[in-house]
């Protein structure tokens, strides 16, 4: 039987990983396959298997599936951006995407107020953005 080959429109569906949290990574990639996902947006912070290197590319290599995007905490520190830049590299993600820290948040603002621009000028190949605060966050 033929099988109808996928048409190509240049846009990728992504499944979140912060979107099932609570949810084993693996069970996520299943399920992102499963559901004809084009690829991963791996939530670091809501999952500590997302920080380990080689766990996430076998999971990439079983399922098939790329990780396009990193996202970090509004909690941001040297630690966490590091290990996404690390990430990134390894499994070629062309995004980090940052929660915007929480309105007190002094040293998160601090951090990336004064390394941000080093870390987009150090690493070319891969795009930085900081996502919308939540509303709770606006005064």
């Amino acid at each position: 039987m033929a099988t109808k080959k996928k048409q190509s429109t240049g846009v990728k569906c992504l499944l979140s990983t912060d979107s099932l949290s609570g949810y084993g990574l693996d069970l996520i990639f299943q399920t992102a396959k499963e559901q004809g996902y084009d690829g991963i947006d791996l939530a670091m912070r809501k999952n500590f298997d997302a920080r380990q290197i080689e766990y996430v590319r076998e999971l990439m290599e079983k399922y098939k599936l790329p990780i396009e995007i990193i996202q970090i905490s509004r909690k941001v520190n040297l630690k966490e951006m590091n290990q996404a830049v690390d990430l990134a590299r390894t499994v070629g993600a062309k995004v980090i995407t940052i929660n915007a820290p929480e309105f007190f948040n002094i040293g998160s603002y601090k951090f990336l107020t004064a390394h941000l621009p080093a870390y987009k000028h150090h690493n070319k190949g891969i795009k930085f953005s900081i996502i919308n605060p939540e509303n709770t966050s606006i005064l």
